[in-house]
């Protein structure tokens, strides 16, 4: 058996976490190393909170240095897409290639929804929101859901949603939809087909294929 220092463990783990190059030390870097970065731990988990900016944008100053945050929204829209947004621990940005594996959370989600999307999916009205939403999106194109009118009262708070908010997020949980983008990091939906590219694998893994890869994505996720 072979016995590491424990020097040598901290910096294997801090070499696995791209974090072993001292902040400006690099040149400038562009999409390509952000992508790389991103590639390497697996994902950058998405973060609605801002102080100083929000954090996936510091996860990637802390390994990379002075970036173009606008890169980043680059490679997660149309403009050059090779990651999306999905699902690990949280919300992430995830590099498309592991699009596939994907697959099973979407489809448990369409076979057993959530409570509170059940909740939902059994009031008065939501079938037709749902396919109020799907229409939309095929005749407009990408949108927001501040884009879909709404002629009800005040909402109460966070989570109280419109109806076509609560639709253009269910059909995002089972995959029937992505975000396009972010414009003022407000989520832009449209139909899956419409924004994933071709050369995407989209063949479900098995659930050996599928529990490494998410092994795999644990070990890596900062």
């Amino acid at each position: 058996m072979t016995v590491y220092s424990l020097q040598a463990i901290r910096a294997l783990a801090l070499r696995t976490q791209g974090l072993h190059t001292a902040n400006g030390a690099e040149s400038k870097p562009g999409r390509d190393a952000i992508y790389d970065i991103v590639n390497q731990i697996g994902c950058a988990q998405i973060d609605t909170i801002s102080v100083v900016r929000r954090s996936h944008y510091l996860v990637l100053w802390s390994r990379l240095g002075q970036y173009d945050p606008v890169d980043l929204d680059a490679l997660s829209s149309h403009e050059e897409r090779r990651l999306f947004e999905g699902w690990q621990h949280a919300a992430c940005y995830i590099p498309l290639s592991e699009y596939r594996y994907q697959l099973p959370h979407y489809r448990r989600l369409r076979e057993s929804p959530a409570e509170m999307t059940n909740v939902w999916l059994a009031r008065p009205g939501s079938a037709e929101a749902l396919q109020m939403a799907r229409e939309h999106l095929h005749q407009e194109g990408a949108e927001r859901p501040s884009d879909f009118e709404y002629d009800g009262g005040p909402r109460s708070g966070w989570w109280d949603w419109k109806p076509a908010k609560y639709a253009l997020e269910y059909l995002y949980s089972i995959g029937e939809v992505m975000i396009a983008e972010r414009v003022k990091f407000q989520k832009v939906y449209h139909l899956t087909e419409r924004v994933l590219p071709d050369w995407v694998d989209t063949r479900e893994p098995t659930p050996e294929e599928r529990d490494r890869q998410h092994q795999l994505a644990l070990q890596r996720t900062p």
